[in-house]
């Protein structure tokens, strides 16, 4: 499954937004993109937390919906499934 593919599932299972039940299934795909775009970028899921945050708080108008705590088990479930396809990131957790 591609980063793309993972966003997705991750993004729309969440629904931040809770549009998914009125609209199609592509409607946060702006915000997927962006997410996939800066995913290279981030070296931790706090990191990539904050990165679901901005895109969110960017896209849309700033609410709870959209806090840290509640991008983070989204970023969680993201890193997990991406980590290892980023040999430049280095693990949070990596013993010496």
């Amino acid at each position: 499954m591609d980063h793309y593919q993972i966003v997705k599932e991750v993004i729309n299972e969440w629904d931040p937004k809770y549009l998914l039940r009125y609209t199609s299934e592509d409607e946060y795909d702006r915000e997927i993109s962006l997410i996939v775009s800066l995913l290279p970028t981030v070296t931790s899921v706090e990191e990539l937390a904050v990165v679901i945050q901005k895109v969110f708080d960017k896209m849309f108008s700033v609410s709870e919906a959209h806090s840290i705590n509640n991008c983070y088990p989204s970023a969680l479930k993201i890193w997990n499934k991406v980590n290892n396809k980023f040999p430049n990131v280095k693990k949070r957790h990596n013993k010496k």
